[in-house]
């Protein structure tokens, strides 16, 4: 069994017995699931919509090195830069070179799976640097020091 896995089962041992954390989820999902059909009224045909969003991203990533030029072009255009990171080190070296050369002590950052991905809030504090999420969901999380609970609603559990 591989860390990731035996770590898993070790956390759901204990949460899965948590009456307390149970109700939480419950009334929190009973809130989506309640959203959820209010949004898919302003659809006619659900189905079809579906069907083309679908199509809408898999043309997407089967065009993404194409597109991901095209986009670099246009942003850089307009005075931004890009820095291309084939991993998590390439990644977490750039954004240190950039901090480093601005002389940072507060990096500011919206919400972000990348970012939680290469551990980004680790590096900097690492490297003195203190993160500040804007997400209310993501900040909460960064104050008790956990990872986000949910994708959309990284608080959900609480």
């Amino acid at each position: 069994m591989n860390k990731n896995a035996a770590g898993f089962i070790a956390k759901s041992t204990i949460k899965a017995p948590d009456l307390d954390h149970r109700r939480k989820i419950n009334f929190n999902i009973g809130k989506y699931n309640a959203a959820v059909p209010k949004g898919q009224q302003q659809f006619a045909d659900l189905p079809a919509v579906r069907e083309k969003a679908k199509n809408i991203k898999w043309r997407a990533i089967e065009q993404l090195d194409t597109l991901l030029e095209q986009f670099e072009k246009q942003i850089t255009a307009r005075g931004a830069q890009v820095i291309w990171a084939e991993n998590t080190e390439q990644a977490l070296a750039a954004i240190g070179h950039i901090c480093k050369a601005k002389n940072c002590t507060t990096v500011v950052k919206s919400k972000s799976m990348v970012t939680e991905e290469i551990h980004l809030n680790h590096f900097l504090e690492t490297n003195g640097i203190e993160s500040v999420e804007t997400d209310l969901g993501e900040y909460i999380q960064q104050l008790d020091g956990e990872p986000p609970y949910h994708i959309v609603t990284p608080a959900m559990h609480k």
